[in-house]
């Protein structure tokens, strides 16, 4: 076998192009180490070349950002290739209701004899993010004889699932006797409920607007994305949105307004201005032809040491209330929600990519104003680096543009 059947061939258009090889190369080499008949394979490119992007690093040498980090603390790529390994026997993301219980089932796999006639612990831990702060839902260990070569079952993890909307991660860790970490491992899980947001808690009501749900925009290129859960504004533009705040009916007062949503900066291809183009592949790739990638309709770059930041500011009623640097439009395995609701299985749209969650604060005289008004204009404003808007069923973070009414 070799790396090639993750993210370079089987999409249409010319394949992959150059997009997120970290959502593919885990989901492959889990796959992989299912199999104990399976000896071996040969990753054919440590770098990328002229025409496929499958490598670990690019074709200059500079780094990859695979983000396996986020997920499991200290996990990289190497975790996917040690001799003692935990299989996840599950699809990397799978929606679940809250609340509900989930069966995990895990397999050990064994190609070293280091650790042969020991118990190791498993430790385990289901988290989720809520607004910036890691939540820990469900956490525990297990302990695993470690016995033979090749793979074998162990016992399943049964976890239950938040009871609100989330991007819920269960990570895994081999530990050795000296509580030294063997291996690392983890999967997904898209959480969600019945009202999506649009809910009342003890402190007051969240307002839950799509972000396709503008009224205008101005920007010189804008186009929808993944069924309308992501919108791009390139260059220098705004989106304006009419927000429409609880009734004195459902919230008697309301004395503080958040604005919460998941933005990137938007770097523009050349498809993005030009429209996209099919190149046949064939031998001229090897004598210096150019892949012209950006005319791929996969092409989405992957997360590296090359970004391109853009700054916003949020606006409520021509009232600038808060400013803030988009770092880069990334794209790797933290993108889970654009991996996840991929609308075809043979072709990428701008698969992986995510933003980062931004908040801003109404000052107190505003929110003041709009308790009487229950109204107002809301404005992002995006420099020459452009927008990207997130989702609901898009980016890393679970949610629509939201305003949080306290």
């Amino acid at each position: 076998m070799n790396s090639e059947c993750g993210n370079v061939w089987g999409i249409d258009g010319g394949g992959a192009g150059d997009s997120d090889l970290a959502w593919h190369y885990h989901y492959m080499l889990n796959e992989f180490r299912r199999h104990d008949k399976l000896c071996g394979f040969v990753f054919t490119e440590f770098r990328d070349v002229t025409n496929e992007f499958n490598g670990y690093y690019r074709l200059d040498g500079t780094d990859k950002k695979f983000g396996y980090e986020d997920f499991v603390p200290g996990m990289t790529i190497a975790d996917l290739h040690t001799p003692d390994y935990i299989v996840i026997d599950a699809p990397p993301c799978q929606t679940l209701e809250q609340g509900s219980e989930v069966t995990v089932p895990l397999l050990r796999s064994s190609y070293s004899d280091q650790y042969h006639g020991q118990s190791l612990t498993l430790a385990w831990e289901l988290s989720y993010d809520q607004f910036g702060t890691k939540v820990v839902a469900d956490q525990g260990k297990l302990e695993v004889t470690w016995d033979g070569y090749g793979v074998a079952p162990i016992p399943d993890l049964k976890v239950r699932m938040p009871n609100t909307d989330a991007v819920a991660v269960l990570g895994v860790r081999l530990l050795n006797a000296d509580q030294g970490v063997v291996t690392r491992n983890f999967t997904t899980f898209d959480v969600r409920g019945g009202k999506e947001q649009a809910v009342t808690g003890a402190e007051g009501r969240t307002v839950s607007i799509p972000v396709n749900a503008f009224r205008k925009q101005n920007f010189a290129h804008m186009w929808e994305a993944l069924q309308g859960s992501k919108v791009n504004g390139g260059g220098e533009g705004r989106f304006v949105y009419d927000v429409q705040l609880p009734s004195q009916g459902e919230q008697a007062m309301i004395r503080d307004i958040e604005i919460c949503f998941e933005a990137g900066a938007k770097r523009l291809l050349a498809r993005n201005i030009e429209g996209a183009r099919h190149h046949s592949h064939g031998i001229h790739f090897m004598h210096g032809a150019s892949a012209d990638v950006e005319y791929n309709p996969s092409t989405y770059y992957m997360t590296d040491e090359e970004v391109h930041e853009s700054r916003v500011s949020v606006w409520v009623d021509d009232v600038k209330i808060g400013e803030m640097v988009l770092a880069d439009d990334p794209a790797d395995s933290r993108g889970i929600l654009s991996w996840h609701y991929q609308p075809v299985h043979n072709l990428l749209e701008e698969a992986g990519s995510y933003g980062y969650l931004c908040q801003a604060q109404v000052p107190g005289r505003l929110a003041a104003e709009l308790d009487r008004k229950r109204s107002f204009q809301l404005e992002l404003r995006a420099e020459e680096g452009g927008i990207s808007l997130y989702g609901r069923n898009a980016g890393r973070y679970p949610l629509d543009l939201l305003v949080r009414c306290r």
